[in-house]
């Protein structure tokens, strides 16, 4: 990202944690930018983080959520949070905590995709996403429907954390062909499956066709994602 790289290129960053680091894809992306910073992930999902400290090695990772950090205050020089709002069962919880933990004058960088201005092929993942986030939920599992971007913005705000930048990333439009159209259908008929005692089984089961038709005509591209540099300010 040359936005990020731009904005810290004359700050110091020596420790950053990432919430909710999953498999350690973000720290993949922040490494392009923070090159001699140590890295620290947390996640409540332990297979993701063997996955995390597979791809990175000289990063920490521990089991934690999010919403409860297990560090002293003023620990990080800063935070990070990736593609994870949307599973928080409190976000302010979990941003008060990333407060918490970042220095006086530290940073917390926030990623995330947003449900709206989105084109045809764009809205093909988000369907396809709020499809996984369904099932998810009536199966106990915290995944919310994305937030729309004034939201995310609006969160942010709301902590108390100060905007420095906020711009927005996206990634190329695929068309996909027969075999990952497939793939895909097949990944949401696996999805469905673990519903099929649920009441909401037929509805779900309906809307498999109307992805993979949208999917054909339009394409598949991830939704746009907003990219929020803010301060954390303490007294």
């Amino acid at each position: 990202m040359k936005q990020l790289q731009q904005y810290f290129q004359d700050k110091t960053v020596q420790t950053l944690l990432d919430v909710g680091t999953g498999s350690g894809s973000f720290i993949t992306v922040l490494k392009e930018t923070f090159k001699d910073t140590k890295f620290t992930g947390i996640d409540p999902d332990m297979p993701s983080l063997e996955e995390a400290a597979k791809a990175h090695p000289d990063a920490e990772f521990r089991n934690m959520n999010g919403g409860q950090l297990d560090f002293p205050d003023s620990t990080f020089d800063a935070a990070s949070i990736s593609m994870a709002m949307h599973h928080l069962p409190d976000v302010q919880q979990t941003f008060k905590e990333m407060q918490r933990v970042v220095k006086p004058g530290g940073w917390i960088i926030v990623n995330e995709l947003f449900s709206d201005n989105l084109n045809a092929a764009q809205e093909v993942h988000k369907s396809m996403h709020h499809f996984r986030s369904t099932v998810d939920r009536l199966n106990g599992v915290c995944h919310n429907e994305t937030f729309t971007r004034t939201e995310i913005l609006e969160n942010v705000e709301k902590a108390g954390l100060k905007i420095c930048e906020a711009f927005n990333q996206e990634k190329a439009h695929q068309e996909p062909g027969p075999e990952e159209i497939a793939e895909r259908k097949a990944k949401l008929t696996d999805m469905l499956g673990q519903v099929k005692e649920k009441p909401e089984y037929n509805k779900l089961k309906q809307q498999i066709p109307e992805i993979e038709k949208a999917l054909k005509q339009h394409g598949f591209q991830m939704a746009t994602r907003v990219v929020i540099i803010a301060t954390v300010e303490k007294d």
